[in-house]
């Protein structure tokens, strides 16, 4: 039997934190630590801040896109362009697009992409709702990240879309396969919203 080394708090913040997507047990190691490294009270503000997020922010019951509110400031708006709607795996792709300033219409947030491998399916994600949408639209921009699952997403909504009287287009990408909309530059952000290309 492996003897326990680590605190029982300090292994269960471990343990607790690793299991978010994206974080191993080294990964949460180094948070744990680099929390435990800060002054107290910037410690304790960094958990206050967390615990208040969690409070404050949901998904806009209209586009998915994280906010304070019941209906975002976009899809609020009387200045957005209410015939376009932008699709995005998640709500930091859509701020990243926002930063161009390029692009005024609304989003919609899927909340992540398919999966085969991990289990997420069509069910899953917010896909069925876009179809609730469509009344007055003229064109969906598919901007899926360019992953093999982004790619099979998009390729997923398109089928679910090409029939009905609606435009598809697929942001271009100056992106190299595998990386995300999140991390991009806005230079490289905006060519891909103008370089847009119809399904």
């Amino acid at each position: 039997m492996e003897k326990q080394v680590l605190p029982s708090a300090l292994q269960n913040a471990i343990e607790h934190i690793s299991n978010l997507p994206g974080y191993g047990e080294k990964s949460a190691q180094r948070f744990v630590e680099n929390l435990l490294k800060l002054p107290k009270g910037e410690s304790i503000e960094t958990i206050k801040s967390l615990l208040e997020l969690l409070e404050k922010i949901h998904p806009c019951k209209i586009c998915g896109l994280l906010t304070e509110n019941e209906i975002c400031s976009i899809c609020s708006s009387e200045e957005r362009n209410k015939t376009t709607i932008c699709v995005v795996e998640e709500s930091f792709d859509a701020f990243a697009i926002e930063k161009t300033g390029k692009y005024t219409g609304l989003y919609h947030v899927l909340h992540g992409k398919l999966s085969p491998l991990e289990g997420i399916t069509a069910e899953d994600l917010n896909i069925s709702s876009l179809l609730d949408r469509l009344e007055g639209v003229k064109e969906i921009i598919i901007a899926t990240n360019p992953t093999v699952e982004g790619e099979a997403t998009a390729t997923y909504i398109y089928n679910l879309l090409k029939n009905k009287n609606v435009e598809i287009s697929r942001i271009a990408y100056g992106l190299p396969f595998g990386a995300t909309l999140e991390n991009a530059d806005v230079f490289t952000l905006s060519k891909a919203l103008e370089g847009k290309q119809k399904l």
